[in-house]
């Protein structure tokens, strides 16, 4: 996905705070279990939001890319 979406649509994940799921997946266990103030562990899952609907919308790009190309 990380490779796909910027060769078939030139958008990518790079004006976000997370921007893989290893680190999505460290920040949610961390914000959910860990000892996080109240305000950082908001932030958290507000950049988790934007890196998951950036992976949402992208599949969605990624189709319409495809049958584009396929005419």
């Amino acid at each position: 996905m990380k490779a796909v979406l910027p060769a078939l649509t030139g958008k990518g994940y790079e004006g976000l705070a997370i921007q893989e799921g290893g680190m999505a997946s460290r920040e949610f266990l961390r914000v959910t279990f860990g000892d996080v103030p109240e305000p950082e562990r908001q932030q958290v899952r507000k950049h988790l939001e934007e890196y998951c609907g950036q992976d949402t919308e992208g599949m969605i790009w990624i189709v319409e890319a495809q049958r584009k190309l396929a005419g």
